[in-house]
């Protein structure tokens, strides 16, 4: 009984790693020992006891509760879930068929697909409609289906925002079937469902000033460890032998005044560099918003956003609204020509000691030549930290990926549970 349950603990530690939570082997150690001086009848006591050495953080508190409560269950319950799953890949397949366009399936993102068959039946009918009209007539030939490809995933986008589809809680797969229902079933539940996972760019405006709070704690939180991190160490180091000797010359060569030598550690100097052109607007407001609560403890911070041209922000007075004000709001991308910018018009800012932070789903004009200033930047510079909002089991699809790759570390960052984790792994 003992091995079963340390090995349910262990299926469910691994369900709350693909949620994104960051639960090492030490928590896990910490859990399996808790349950030991625990009533085991006590379901109460039980969950209290893996919340306290699972969860460091209150803000994961409802995606644990409904973790918790859908895998500690009966077993008709998760035979049911596990039943569930299959119906719901079932859906998905028939979902694939539907959107094709002359026989050929559209090349759309596994989310673009299930946001598709969360839709009313009426909705499914117009988009298939369209389908249909849009393969047929004499001079239709596939070089049209990436046109048709943007449309759908306009018109779903559409409905994302502006109906009352799910959002989803983002999760990886583990292969395991049991899990992978069980994980299945939290994804769409609601309760659990808050803005530190959503998708920024399906945020509401009615929900801006909540995010706001959110983002205010995550960056007080990650403020203070910043702030830790670089703060001055009194601890004893090592010997400094040449001045020892230097101090010990008053002595007549004693060495009764020792000297330390201590490592100086130096806030980096962080240039962030957001894209605002139409996809990517929402993801850069947030991003700035974040940044900005950590402008007091990274003062060596400056912020820049482009589209098609390169422009300066002002982090102490950002708002929401402050990017609607950019010259470039909405604009294509051209990732070349605002880092060519940046080398000739800023050359002070890139030092040894500088992180440059780009926040881009990689869609750019002229990406060879983007890659080759990025390259130029990266030899003077400490490092490059790439946020992409771009799902990571998606990467592969797109070549830019993993030409930017080759000059920095790129980090999934679609939600504010991923912006600040990766900060967090990053800067803290």
């Amino acid at each position: 009984m003992e091995k079963f349950l340390e090995n349910s603990i262990i299926s469910f530690v691994q369900i709350l790693r693909s949620l994104g939570l960051n639960i090492g082997t030490a928590e896990t150690l910490d859990a399996l020992g808790a349950i030991k001086i625990i009533d085991l009848t006590d379901k109460k006591q039980f969950k209290s006891a893996l919340k306290a050495t699972l969860i460091k953080d209150a803000v994961n508190y409802p995606l644990f509760d409904s973790a918790f409560e859908k895998f500690f269950t009966e077993s008709p319950r998760r035979e049911n879930q596990v039943e569930e799953k299959k119906e719901f890949a079932k859906g998905r397949e028939e979902a694939k068929k539907e959107l094709e366009f002359q026989d050929q399936h559209l090349d759309l993102d596994q989310e673009y697909i299930d946001m598709y068959g969360q839709l009313p039946t009426k909705s499914k009918e117009q988009i298939k409609d369209f389908l249909k009209k849009t393969s047929q007539g004499k001079n239709v030939t596939p070089k049209f289906k990436p046109i048709v490809e943007n449309v759908i995933k306009g018109a779903l986008e559409y409905h994302r925002t502006h109906s009352d589809l799910p959002q989803l809680i983002p999760f990886e797969l583990t292969g395991v079937e049991e899990i992978d229902a069980v994980l299945h079933q939290i994804a769409y539940d609601q309760e659990a469902r808050d803005l530190y996972f959503q998708n920024m760019a399906s945020i509401e405006e009615k929900d801006y000033p909540e995010a706001t709070i959110l983002i205010r704690k995550l960056t007080r939180r990650l403020a203070t460890k910043i702030s830790r991190r670089y703060k001055k160490s009194t601890k004893v180091k090592r010997i400094d032998v040449r001045r020892s000797l230097r101090a010990g010359i008053k002595y007549g060569g004693t060495l009764l005044e020792l000297k330390y030598q201590q490592k100086k550690l130096q806030k980096p100097e962080i240039i962030l560099l957001c894209d605002v052109s139409g996809s990517m607007i929402k993801y850069s407001q947030f991003t700035l918003q974040f940044m900005s609560g950590l402008s007091e403890v990274l003062p060596r911070m400056q912020a820049f956003v482009f589209a098609d041209t390169l422009e300066k922000v002002d982090l102490t007075n950002f708002s929401f609204e402050t990017l609607t004000r950019s010259t470039g709001w909405g604009e294509g991308t051209n990732l070349n020509l605002s880092l060519r910018k940046m080398r000739k018009d800023y050359p002070g800012l890139f030092r040894n000691s500088t992180v440059l932070i780009i926040l881009s789903d990689t869609k750019s004009l002229e990406a060879h030549l983007a890659a080759e200033e990025l390259k130029k930047i990266r030899q003077k510079i400490k490092e490059i930290i790439w946020l992409n909002p771009l799902p990571g089991r998606e990467w592969s699809k797109y070549h830019t990926v993993e030409l930017f790759k080759r000059y920095s570390t790129m980090w999934e960052c679609s939600s504010l549970a991923h912006l600040a984790a990766a900060l967090r792994q990053q800067l803290g």
